[in-house]
């Protein structure tokens, strides 16, 4: 018998040196997910039946469709070298098909980033400890595009004359990004760590929780504000090329993406469409 999370920690261990810390950590949280749904199991007991009892539980945990997608995903991963290691005879998720998910992609229009950064600048008294600085990283992210886990990364010694030069959590990418001025000021008194930044569920509770102190009712979570941050570029005019170095993409195709969502390009650019002749 063997223990199937013992089995597919030493898979991950095994891998750990050509993973990024991002890629890392995210299989261990997945990990961790798959035990509360199931605390233990043996190789053997991965089934059909019990992938489809994963994907029930997650949906009673109200996770959303590409959270399920990704879960599968990771699943899949460690199913597929158990069973090129023998751990598993057959392979449970053979019958089970898995639809990425292509939704629209989530930001802030640029008034309500305004909204948003005005009522955090002049109203954070409202907030506690834990919602001010939840709220305070992810206005700093909107305003530079940094990932949440380059936030939770980021020092001081990271920020040099108003720029931030950084190897990527996630991908080791080098990034280099020009600090606005509104997101210095969003470090005001910074520690060791630039941003005080703790586990995703915990800090998007947080800035929800803010949110609604400052009568803001868009609901917001972390990577929101990477896409505000890409979405604002576009609608400022920033060349697509500049934006993909700044977020540390790889193909300029993955930065295209975000054009198709600012509804300012939209009306900036059919401003152009202007024919001479009569209206009435």
């Amino acid at each position: 018998m063997s223990d199937f999370y013992a089995e597919s920690r030493a898979i991950l261990e095994s891998r750990a040196n050509t993973l990024s810390r991002y890629t890392y950590e995210t299989y261990l949280s997945h990990l961790h997910k798959l035990q509360l749904y199931r605390p233990a199991v043996e190789c053997s007991d991965v089934t059909e039946a019990f992938v489809i009892g994963y994907i029930d539980f997650m949906h009673s945990r109200k996770n959303s469709a590409g959270c399920i997608y990704r879960s599968l995903s990771i699943l899949r991963m460690f199913v597929k070298e158990l069973l090129r290691r023998r751990k598993i005879r057959r392979n449970p998720m053979q019958n089970i098909t898995l639809k990425k998910v292509r939704n629209r992609r989530e930001f802030l229009e640029v008034d309500e980033l305004e909204k948003l950064y005005s009522g955090f600048m002049e109203h954070s008294d409202r907030l506690n400890f834990s919602e001010r600085e939840a709220l305070r990283a992810f206005l700093f992210s909107c305003f530079t595009g940094l990932r949440f886990s380059d936030l939770k990364a980021l020092t001081p010694h990271d920020i040099h004359n108003g720029k931030i030069r950084i190897f990527t959590q996630k991908t080791g990418a080098q990034v280099y990004i020009p600090i606005p001025a509104q997101a210095v000021a969003l470090l005001q008194g910074a520690g060791e760590t630039a941003l005080h930044v703790v586990d995703n569920s915990t800090f998007n509770r947080n800035l929800r929780a803010a949110a609604k102190k400052l009568d803001f009712h868009s609901r917001l979570h972390a990577h929101i504000a990477r896409h505000t941050f890409a979405t604002s570029c576009v609608s400022f005019g920033v060349p697509i090329e500049v934006i993909s170095k700044v977020l540390g993409h790889a193909n300029i195709e993955t930065t295209l993406i975000y054009a198709n969502y600012s509804n300012r390009v939209i009306d900036r650019e059919m401003e152009k469409f202007k024919i001479n002749v009569p209206t009435g």
